[in-house]
């Protein structure tokens, strides 16, 4: 009875070792998930300004097809329209303010707006930034696109390397 008791002890002992050791695997296996996500993808906050960044790129490049479409079917073909329709699109997604329209002469124009983050940097980081054609490339902050209405909208995407 004696030598059953101790050997139950050491089994009982055996397996509270094994589970502290599979509950500590556990742990360190998770904290290296987590670790490694946030360094392949970047943090939450990352993601969110990502997705706001492209949605600007989005937009912008919308309202230049406007602007090209109203270009092109004006009476005289060369009236760059004064002010910017009043779509969701027109507007940033964060902040809700209109972007910045800025005509130049009777054929191009600027689209403004600010970026959270740089694009050249997002694109280890995101499909959008990867697939985005170099023309629509940004800075973190403020930046310009200037765009000549009896031109070719530039595509967004560049498909040369797929």
């Amino acid at each position: 009875m004696l030598l059953f008791t101790v050997v139950e002890k050491r089994v009982n002992y055996s397996m509270k070792s094994l589970n502290r050791f599979f509950l500590w695997l556990s742990i360190l296996v998770i904290t290296i998930g987590i670790v490694t996500g946030f360094w392949l993808l970047g943090s939450p906050q990352l993601q969110r300004s990502l997705k706001g960044d492209q949605r600007r790129v989005e937009n912008l490049h919308e309202i230049a097809e406007f602007i090209r479409r109203e270009t092109s079917t004006s009476k005289n073909n060369s009236d760059i329209p004064k002010f910017l329709p009043d779509r969701d699109y027109t507007l940033d997604p964060i902040t809700k303010q209109s972007y910045e329209y800025n005509i130049i002469d009777r054929t191009q124009y600027e689209l403004c707006a600010n970026f959270e983050t740089d694009s050249q940097t997002n694109r280890k980081k995101d499909d959008f930034y990867r697939r985005l054609d170099k023309f629509w490339y940004h800075p973190q902050g403020r930046h310009c696109y200037t765009l000549n209405a009896k031109n070719e909208v530039p595509n967004l995407y560049d498909y040369t390397g797929y």
